[in-house]
């Protein structure tokens, strides 16, 4: 068999994004699913909250109203003899009602604070799996001119060339990148776990908070 040029090689190497895609097109198609998995789910808890907080916000202002009507019926009833009393028992009902929407605020900025938390480490995370990739898209390159530049001054057969191509695909599968891909996604899954577990735990305090104060 005659020498191989360069462009030869590359011919017979055949398209470097297929070899590419058969070394880690399925982790990384892996990857984009559970990223983008869990964007949706951030997305949900976000909505959900929004909608608990607006049907607690809804209950309590009925709660109110019903108690403001109750009491002006009482003072009606009872012919209070002073102002004073009717006074103090509105300024009740108002300390009341501003507490309640500071503790609606405080949730809410929370969540918000929270949420832009992961979306942030999301962000970085799909940074950093973009160049992980690229780390290996130029391992990738490097081995190939390492190899073309091998196999120029060398004749080489079809099984030699497969075991070569077969020998740098188990080569690349084996470096660390793959392995610390995992770790960032599964990384980004629990921080997503840890945030469902702090919204119900709130949501609870200001159910058991506001309970309270209504007794």
């Amino acid at each position: 068999m005659s020498e191989m040029s360069r462009e030869d090689v590359r011919e017979r190497l055949g398209n470097i994004d297929q070899i590419r895609d058969i070394i880690f097109g399925a982790h990384l198609r892996e990857y984009e699913n559970r990223f983008s998995k869990l964007e949706s789910n951030v997305g949900l808890l976000q909505q959900e909250v929004r909608s608990q907080l607006e049907q607690l916000k809804t209950s309590f202002t009925i709660e109110l109203k019903t108690a403001l009507e109750g009491n002006d019926k009482k003072l009606k009833l009872l012919s209070l003899s002073t102002q004073e009393e009717t006074a103090d028992l509105r300024q009740l009902l108002d300390r009341l009602n501003r507490r309640f929407s500071s503790s609606l605020q405080s949730l809410d900025e929370s969540l918000d604070n929270q949420t832009k938390s992961i979306r942030d480490e999301l962000n970085h995370g799909k940074a950093q799996l973009q160049d992980d990739i690229t780390a290996l898209r130029d391992l990738v390159l490097e081995e190939l001119e390492r190899h073309c530049s091998q196999l120029q001054n060398t004749k080489v057969s079809r099984a030699d060339m497969a075991e070569t191509l077969f020998a740098l695909g188990m080569r690349l599968k084996g470096e660390e990148f793959i392995p610390q891909l995992q770790k960032a996604v599964d990384a980004n899954e629990e921080d997503y776990s840890q945030l469902n577990l702090l919204e119900s735990t709130q949501l609870s305090r200001l159910l058991t908070h506001s309970h309270s104060l209504d007794s």
